[in-house]
């Protein structure tokens, strides 16, 4: 029989790594099982490629559905890739003895699976021994431990209790069945005549292996298992992506901690509170040797005093915050993105096979020197300038592809050769990246394809403009034709006047943008001017009878039409647009809400007269219309003019002149409606409108002092000569 040795690990921990690696270069052993999927093995050689640097995630997907993917990451101080570094280097052959992906992918049913589910049945061991959670109590116990003669059997023993409880034996159908292939395997390793056996695998499948379990059981486990066709790659990882709270089920809480203490193993100290000391001082905070001397200090009697061998990072953390500090904990937040978590990305060999899509997108991210980076970056673009266009168009056209990696913003002051993009890599983004693979082998090509084959399922004109307006900036003007001939023929069928209304700020978005890039939408112009007519001649028919509902939605429409026909300036589109808004504010049975809107719109564009605009006022605020009405009319009226008000005091005057002129009894009756109207306002616009009805009210008074006996002609006259002298008159 061969000599088996189980090591049993945690997937990311530093103290695992070199109790294995300790284990694997006193046993020298003749085969190493490592647990992961059988198809990694033909991606073993490109671990010891110089360009491969981790952190690295091996991931397995299918070819005809990408999104059904799972990820297996690891960092340098992950004790599997330590293992798969020591056969490379020592020329002992290892095998992946894990269920394999075929078969795995086929068991999923929801997408991209993770590595390992996600309760941690270790919590049940740190609440026996009095700490917070499993991965501390594993920290403390197994990652920081100084002796660690016969840990592996330790933690064999510590798990196989976990498991032989019944009331804690978790483990799911699929670790049942994973277990069983994995014994299979180690059948197959006895089989084959190997000396020493070292098998790695996490601790929690330890007794699984131990046991004598039947051949036929783990048989009838196995049997009859779908598949699925599986191709494998690596790809670059991130710190932050080996955290729990990003959903990996193996996750841990600090990679940059742990990071630090498998590169530092002796270090007292010192070092993690000097660097934790440095990047406080590049924060502009004054920390001087002697806060790191007292913090190292302090951390380690906490440590004793806990009876622990070394302090961990709970005990660095609260030195830091008592030293440097002085108590308050916001420096943890200061140090935990940067030191505790880190921001490092891992890079794979050129080597590494992957599908052409992405080869052309790394590829264009090394000419325009866009790499994928772990931290968010900001760029803002001049359009102007060649490599920024270029930059644009790349960073557009991913983006119709569904790849959010750059995310437009509003860039910082005017004009439209400005762009704000923030860029932010997931590695989830790759896989994207794979499945969009199957509309071409490079980005140009791949994005037009996607979009044409978008476009064939729209029957929703509004949809089309949307899209239409993000497929300009991406300069593909061959999607661009198809869409312009898809959109004229979609408008020529409708009939529905909102679905217009929808339309219109994006087409007018379209024929600007066509100025600025000196593109041709002549086509889109004439299109919008005959949705303008189409609207002016039934869009009135739509505003009638209809519930508040209905109203409010339309409401919207109209104001967003309204502020794309201003923009656009063109002098025939403003007057069909005025005559139809003059339609909806004079008209009977038109929703009140949106007649005030229309009226103000009028007035605001100075097509409307005061005596007109005042007798509105009067007509609308009369006791012989509903109550409700009246506050739909002033809601629609007054909607977003609290800045306005303040600043046009033509409008100002003409609803103070209203107010002032209420009867008390029609005042009481209506207080609430204005009360209603002015509760959208912001709390500074009503008490700045509170500060001018006040000082009206007193300039008013001051303005309607009698002129008589008061005013002294003589002293009058006096001055008369100085003030026509300023003024360039002459005195008569």
């Amino acid at each position: 029989m061969a000599d088996v040795h189980l090591l049993g690990i945690r997937h990311h921990g530093p103290g695992s790594c070199r109790n294995v690696v300790g284990a694997l270069e006193q046993l020298r052993p003749d085969l190493i099982l490592l647990e992961g999927p059988a198809e990694a093995d033909a991606m073993m050689p490109f671990v010891g490629d110089v360009g491969m640097q981790p952190p690295v995630a091996l991931l397995g997907y299918q070819p005809d559905a990408p999104q059904r993917a799972v990820f297996y990451p690891f960092a340098e101080f992950s004790p599997e890739w330590q293992t798969m570094r020591y056969a490379l280097r020592e020329n002992v052959e290892l095998r992946f003895f894990d269920l394999p992906l075929s078969y795995s992918l086929a068991m999923s049913d929801d997408g991209a699976q993770q590595a390992e589910e996600p309760s941690d049945p270790f919590d049940l061991l740190a609440v026996a021994a009095g700490f917070s959670d499993g991965e501390s109590w594993w920290d403390m116990t197994i990652e920081q431990r100084r002796d660690n003669t016969g840990v592996f059997d330790a933690v064999r023993e510590a798990v196989t209790a976990l498991r032989g409880a019944a009331d804690s034996d978790n483990a799911s159908h699929r670790d049942l069945i994973r277990e069983a292939w994995m014994r299979r395997m180690l059948r197959a390793a006895h089989k084959d005549g190997f000396g020493c056996i070292a098998v790695v695998c996490g601790a929690w499948h330890l007794p699984a292996l131990a046991c004598q379990a039947k051949v036929k059981d783990d048989n009838q486990l196995l049997k009859g298992l779908s598949k699925v066709k599986v191709e494998c790659t690596w790809i670059p990882w991130t710190y932050d992506r080996l955290m729990l709270r990003s959903g990996y089920g193996a996750g841990i809480s600090s990679p940059g901690w742990y990071d630090y203490i498998w590169k530092h193993p002796d270090d007292d100290g010192t070092l993690w509170v000097s660097r934790v000391a440095g990047l406080l001082r590049e924060k502009n905070m004054d920390i001087s040797v002697a806060h790191v001397i007292e913090a190292v200090r302090l951390a380690q009697a906490s440590a004793a005093l806990r009876g622990l061998s070394s302090p961990s990072l709970a005990e660095y953390n609260e030195a830091v915050v008592a030293v440097m500090g002085f108590g308050d904990d916001i420096l943890l937040r200061l140090i935990g993105e940067s030191m505790v978590v880190g921001d490092r990305l891992g890079h794979v060999p050129d080597a590494v096979p992957k599908v052409p899509l992405l080869i052309d997108v790394e590829r264009q991210q090394k000419r325009l020197r866009v790499p994928f980076t772990a931290e968010i970056k900001e760029l803002t673009l001049d359009l102007r300038k060649p490599n920024d266009l270029e930059r644009s168009l790349f960073f557009h056209r991913l983006s119709l592809l569904g790849i959010d990696w750059a995310t437009l913003g509003v860039a910082e002051g005017k004009g439209t050769f400005k762009e704000r993009w923030t860029l932010y890599h997931k590695p989830e983004h790759i896989v994207c990246i794979i499945e969009r693979a199957i509309w071409g082998n490079t980005l140009h090509g791949a994005v037009q394809k996607y979009l044409l084959h978008r476009m064939e399922d729209i029957r929703y004109m509004p949809e089309l403009t949307h899209l239409l307006n993000l497929v300009i900036p991406a300069d593909l003007p061959d999607v661009v034709g198809a869409m312009t001939t898809r959109l004229d023929g979609l408008s020529a069928g409708s009939t529905d006047i909102v679905e217009m209304l929808e339309a219109v700020p994006d087409l007018v978005g379209i024929v600007r943008y066509g100025n600025v890039r000196n593109l041709d939408f002549s086509p889109v112009a004439n299109m919008l001017q005959a949705m303008i007519a189409r609207i002016l001649a039934g869009g009135l028919l739509v505003c009638i009878n209809i519930d508040e509902d209905a109203a409010s939605d339309l409401l919207e429409h109209l104001a967003a039409t309204d502020y794309a026909v201003a923009t656009l300036n063109d002098s025939e589109l403003n007057s069909m647009w005025c005559e139809f808004l003059g339609k909806v504010g004079s008209a009977s049975n038109v929703h009140p809400l949106l007649s005030g809107y229309a009226t103000r719109l009028l007035h605001d564009k100075g097509l409307v007269s005061h005596e007109r605009m005042h007798d509105a006022l009067r007509f609308y605020s009369s006791v012989g219309n509903a109550t409700a009405d009246i506050a739909y009319w002033f809601e629609g009226f007054l909607r977003s003019s609290g800045s306005l008000l303040l600043l046009d005091d033509h409008l100002w005057g003409l609803v103070n002149g209203w107010v002032c002129d209420l009867s008390d009894a029609d005042f009481k009756e209506l207080l609430p409606i204005i009360r209603r109207t002015f509760s959208l306002f912001t709390s500074v616009e009503r008490r700045k409108l509170g500060e001018k009805a006040r000082g009206y009210e007193e300039n008013s008074k001051a303005s309607s002092v009698s002129v008589g006996t008061s005013c002294n002609y003589a002293e009058a006259q006096k001055v008369l000569p100085l003030v026509c002298s300023l003024l360039g008159l002459e005195i008569k």
